[in-house]
């Protein structure tokens, strides 16, 4: 089984930023947060900014939000997956908030790592990406900080829209003389007739969908209560003659209530209370490598959330922020997988059974909170300290494990885990004005503890304990003239007490990950991320607008391995590591009707591990084809670049806007890699080893329309 491409699931909308200057007279306003970029239909205070409308113009397939932002510098992301790595990070390591709830698994198709968003980017009103150094408001995540906030109407309005991939739309409406507002959204994905009318692949059957609502009223002056309830469901379905097939489903459900409001003009605050409900549902049966294989595996995960955060101002210079949070979750697991394959031992080639049984219902809670005070000491000068405290205790007794041996040597613990951090994580950010300059630094600890959600079930791991990781961030911003604005960011991020974790090293799509042969435990005694990202934005006044980002980082890991009989530790690259990365978009807008964009990226290839084959000689004279995997992460795979293009349309109809709509992805059809295939030879004593490339997306146009009236 190798990595499939949803053809027409892809998206390149690339994004930049344009960087506002506030002056530093209201302390509320003033952001000291480094790292941070906004995408707004309104202008921000955030260091970096795209409307909606400039959104709408630029290159894209899929119509998914995360794909969206992966053009960010500091960011990572392929073809295949909407999930984009931080820095370095992984997304898992990322805390993905929508209208004040967090999102535990915010992606469609999971078994190609999330291949879309559940978020229709059609309701996005506001999002900001910190991708590091962020305050001590946010906790259990090492990486970064993605908020979505949705838009409000104040009229009804509707929005239709259809593409090769999907059909979707939107209504806003209002009610009680506007001080009530709603929003319903739907979307729903066929990927697989895309697929089939491409002519690309009728093996694999992938549909999505989901749904948002959304109900505020104005209950006071100065307060806002609002109800949301959000639903993504998706299924696969995979069928090949002599080759293993694969049945899934997964569902995620939100409901949450929200307060924002405040008493007078020094107290304000924000409490959330949430509800979700997510399933993952996976069968899979066939023969691997010539050995029949069944694999069952159900899991879901129930959690209730409350966070409640206040800011108090003093006065004009001081600012005193707090707040809790707490939750309580409970998780199933019901694996089950019988396999048969072959070893090499002794001389002699043996077929070894494996069977794993998993079956646990962890449950626990955790609580949080923080203190922080922004203060301004002098005009020019902002900074804020904080501290933040995190308790995590999971406990997972055995419901039902068969002491039956398997090849991994797994031991059951005797009794239940419990996994905590209590130790205080403090923070300091800080932003100086020096004539039209912004300098911005920040310092500060954080920690993650493994969600209920996230046990590694083909291993019967154990939860890990937590992690934790150190950012260091150092900043300038500075107007170029009226037309442009530069910003050049230094960070490095340290990760000490590393989690271990299974990671398929050579091929990371594959549906069945725990049946390959590529699948290790990679056990790092730290880590470590360094860049500089330099990005120069238009200020977007004339019909031209622009933005250019350049990154240089390295992330890596020191982990160990056997050389011989000796266990020796050196830096490995993680998988997304990415020396140089350049990104640059262009929008020119002809008149009202007619709009064109471009998008180029580039980044130098990613780390990949080989494969060797080799003949070993048996006791009784015969050989054997055997294959291990190389240095991990040993190899580079080729330069990556592609060039997406869109043009937009716009006619004013008798009721409202209509907008055509082409893109273009990989329009000179790079053709860009995920890793290899091994087409393996023998011709008496010689092995031939022959590597063919796992493409990425090739050329893909694409056409669309949105009516709004």
């Amino acid at each position: 089984m190798r990595t499939f491409a949803l053809a027409c699931l892809a998206t390149a909308a690339p994004l930049a930023a344009q960087t506002a200057l506030e002056p530093p007279v209201k302390l509320a306003d003033f952001v000291v947060t480094p790292s941070r970029f906004g995408v707004a239909d309104v202008p921000t205070t955030t260091a970096a900014s795209l409307t909606a409308a400039e959104i709408e113009v630029l290159p894209q397939l899929g119509d998914d939000l995360f794909r969206s932002i992966a053009r960010l510098p500091g960011l990572a992301a392929d073809d295949v997956s909407a999930q984009f790595w931080v820095r370095g990070a992984p997304q898992s390591q990322l805390l993905a908030r929508l209208d004040g709830v967090d999102l535990i698994e915010p992606f469609h198709l999971k078994d190609v790592d999330g291949a879309l968003s559940i978020v229709d980017p059609a309701i996005i009103r506001r999002l900001d990406l910190s991708t590091g150094g962020f305050t001590a408001e946010y906790g259990d995540r090492l990486a970064g900080v993605l908020t979505m906030e949705t838009k409000t109407a104040a009229r009804p309005r509707t929005a239709l829209g259809l593409s090769l991939t999907g059909v979707g739309g939107n209504h806003h409406g209002v009610f009680a003389g506007n001080r009530g507002r709603w929003l319903v959204s739907a979307r729903r994905g066929y990927p697989d007739i895309a697929l089939k009318a491409s002519g690309r692949r009728d093996d694999v059957s992938p549909r999505y969908y989901d749904v948002f609502g959304k109900v505020e009223y104005d209950v006071g002056p100065a307060h806002t209560l609002s109800f949301h309830v959000l639903h993504a469901g998706d299924a696969l379905r995979y069928e090949r003659r002599n080759n293993p097939s694969l049945t899934s489903s997964y569902d995620s459900d939100y409901a949450w209530g929200r307060w924002q409001g405040s008493f007078g003009e020094r107290l304000t605050g924000e409490a959330v209370l949430s509800y979700a409900w997510l399933t993952w549902k996976r069968d899979g049966s066939g023969r691997m490598d010539g050995f029949p294989f069944a694999l069952h595996d159900r899991r879901n995960l129930e959690q209730v959330a409350l966070r409640n955060d206040w800011s108090f101002s003093v006065n004009d210079r001081l600012v005193l922020r707090g707040g809790v949070e707490g939750k309580t979750a409970t998780a199933n697991y019901n694996y089950v997988l019988s396999r048969r394959y072959n070893i090499v031992e002794g001389g002699r080639q043996l077929p070894m059974d494996d069977n794993r049984v998993l079956r646990r219902r962890p449950e626990g809670e955790s609580a949080g909170g923080f203190i922080a005070a922004r203060m301004q000491p002098i005009a020019a000068l902002v900074f804020e300290p904080g501290v933040r405290f995190d308790r995590h205790d999971w406990a997972h007794p055995f419901l039902f494990t068969p002491l039956v041996p398997t090849f991994f040597g797994y031991d059951p613990p005797s009794s239940p885990h419990i996994s905590a951090n209590t130790e205080p994580n403090p923070r300091l950010n800080a932003a100086l004005m020096v004539g039209l300059a912004t300098i911005r630094a920040a310092w500060g600890r954080y920690a993650q503890t493994e969600g209920l959600q996230a046990l590694e079930t083909s291993k019967h791991d154990d939860f890990n304990w937590p992690e934790w990781a150190e950012h260091r961030v150092f900043g300038i911003e500075y107007p170029l003239a009226r037309t442009a604005t530069l910003r050049v960011e230094a960070y490095e991020r340290i990760h000490t007490n590393v989690a271990s974790r299974w990671e398929n090293v050579d091929n990371p799509y594959d549906l069945f990950p725990e049946l390959q042969d590529d699948r290790v435990l990679i056990r790092p005694e730290r880590g470590r991320t360094r860049g500089v990202e330099v990005l120069l934005s238009s200020l977007g006044t004339g019909p031209l607008t622009w933005h250019a980002s350049y990154a240089i980082s390295r992330a890596e890991e020191r982990i160990a391995e056997f050389a011989g009989q000796a266990l020796v530790s050196r830096w490995v690259p993680r998988s997304h590591d990415q020396r140089h990365a350049f990104h640059a978009d262009v929008t020119y807008v002809m008149n009202p009707r007619w709009q064109f964009s471009a998008a180029w990226q580039y980044h130098t290839g990613w780390p990949t591990t080989d494969v060797v084959y080799s003949l070993t000689t048996l006791a009784n004279g015969r050989r054997a084809l055997v294959s291990n995997n190389g240095p991990v992460y040993g190899l580079r795979l080729p330069d990556y670049h592609r060039l997406d293009l869109r043009a937009t349309r716009r006619i004013t109809l008798r009721r409202g806007e209509l907008r055509l709509f082409l893109d273009v992805f990989n329009a000179y059809d790079r053709v860009n890699l995920l890793g290899y295939d091994h087409r393996v030879t023998i011709s008496g004593t010689q092995v031939t080893n022959e590597k063919n490339p796992r493409e990425q997306l090739p050329l893909l146009p694409s056409i669309g329309a949105e009516w709004e009236f």
